[in-house]
């Protein structure tokens, strides 16, 4: 794995293993934490949109390591067992969610809201992390 020094931000565009996941917009990298942005549609299969959480124990999990980090604090979103409930099936919510920081390096993570979940929980498998690939973020 290739160290690098400098904070990082990495535009994603994933979806994850549900249809009705958010889609993984970025993933920034900070000496003092990891940042990672969603951005949340809703969909026709619920009456008036549905609802979202954040299962508190979410966490990110470094594939080369098996290192995890854990959910510091989630921002536009609520934590379970807390909802939002949204008001129509044309809504949308951008979110963000905080970590202990990753180390800035070439890696693979996992982003896990339920482990062993169901196509309904938020998680994203095999996010690639290449610092080269990053766009370095002045401060």
């Amino acid at each position: 794995m290739k160290k690098d020094t400098k904070n990082r931000v990495f535009h994603l565009n994933q979806f994850g293993h549900g249809d009705a996941n958010p889609i993984l917009l970025r993933v920034s990298l900070f000496a003092e934490f990891t940042k990672i942005d969603f951005g949340y549609t809703t969909t026709d299969i619920y009456d008036n949109g549905g609802w979202i959480r954040m299962a508190p124990d979410t966490f990110i999990e470094v594939i080369e390591t098996g290192k995890r980090y854990t959910l510091q604090l989630a921002e536009n979103i609520p934590i379970a067992p807390v909802h939002h409930y949204f008001e129509s099936q044309k809504d949308w919510r951008y979110f963000s969610l905080y970590f202990s920081p990753l180390p800035i390096q070439d890696c693979t993570i996992n982003i896990i809201e339920v482990e062993n979940g169901t196509l309904i929980d938020f998680n994203y498998y095999g996010v690639e992390l290449r610092m080269k690939e990053g766009m370095e973020i002045l401060e």
